[in-house]
């Protein structure tokens, strides 16, 4: 069975278990990932795959973890990519992650217990983004370290929030014909993308707001991804910071900027009118 290239699957903050150990994947949100390992994987099995990283191919483990359904029965589905300490693609995402890694060890020495998890600051945050490929069992590994999001903060900021909405949503503006476009931007581009059009997927194409997709209709779908946090100034591309709007809402919310009451998910504007969200499935 070939997979679909590109799907994106997950984003992983560098952390200390990442690093060492393998990564967890909850596959609650990875609409296409999620259908295509149910075909090859049940809970409880495991195989070898490969990822790539740099153009290097390193081989795994991915174990579709097993629980006891009768005692936790709304457990989400939960992959693990696993490795060894000592194993290669542990030296390299170590070689690859210093900031991560350097803070991490600091930070570790600091503790009586090694094994309370440690969060690496904000400013100085690393990542590690999976994507399918054309192959079966191999997967691409993208990673975003923290002088990419530098590079990418300071070519981002020459935009307005429109602007790079505008381009993730339907490439109507040529975002890289103002600066030239460095690989960390493209990097970075790509990852948002496919968060935004995963979360499409998950709503099947409909506004949170209102719940329609107008489009259906005429046989289409229109609807757009939102950064509830302007992208450009927080670069922010975490799942829980996009809705997936109608183009009506979404163009009545940048032009008019209501508060968003996350606590509550409704949108509050400055005439007094209150709008819930009529869908969510991921905030």
């Amino acid at each position: 069975m070939l997979i679909q290239k590109d799907t994106y699957i997950y984003k992983k903050g560098i952390d200390w278990s990442s690093l060492h150990m393998g990564i967890n994947i909850p596959v609650s949100l990875q609409v296409h990932f999620f259908d295509l390992i149910q075909h090859y994987l049940k809970k409880g099995e495991s195989k070898p795959i490969k990822l790539v990283i740099e153009n290097e191919t390193f081989e795994v483990k991915l174990i579709n973890q097993p629980f006891d359904e009768t005692k936790y029965p709304t457990h989400k589905e939960l992959l693990q990519i696993r490795y060894s300490s000592g194993s290669a693609i542990s030296k390299k995402l170590k070689g690859i992650f210093k900031t991560s890694y350097e803070y991490l060890k600091i930070e570790k020495s600091k503790l009586k217990n090694r094994r309370i998890p440690i969060k690496v600051p904000e400013e100085i945050r690393e990542y590690l983004v999976l994507y399918t490929t054309d192959f079966e069992d191999t997967f691409l590994t993208d990673c975003i370290t923290s002088e990419d999001m530098k590079h990418a903060d300071n070519y981002i900021k020459s935009f307005t929030e429109e602007e790079f909405e505008l381009n993730i949503n339907y490439n109507r503006v040529d975002i890289s014909a103002r600066i030239e476009e460095k690989p960390q931007m493209v990097k970075v581009r790509r990852l948002d993308k496919s968060i935004c059009d995963n979360l499409r997927l998950l709503y099947k194409y409909k506004c949170q707001i209102c719940g329609y997709n107008f489009a259906e209709k005429y046989n289409g779908n229109i609807v757009e991804a939102h950064h509830i946090q302007s992208f450009t100034i927080t670069m922010n591309n975490n799942s829980d910071n996009i809705l997936i709007i109608c183009p009506n809402h979404h163009r009545v919310i940048h032009k008019v900027n209501p508060f968003f009451d996350r606590k509550n998910l409704i949108f509050i504007y400055q005439n007094g009118l209150k709008e819930n969200l009529a869908l969510n499935y991921h905030l």
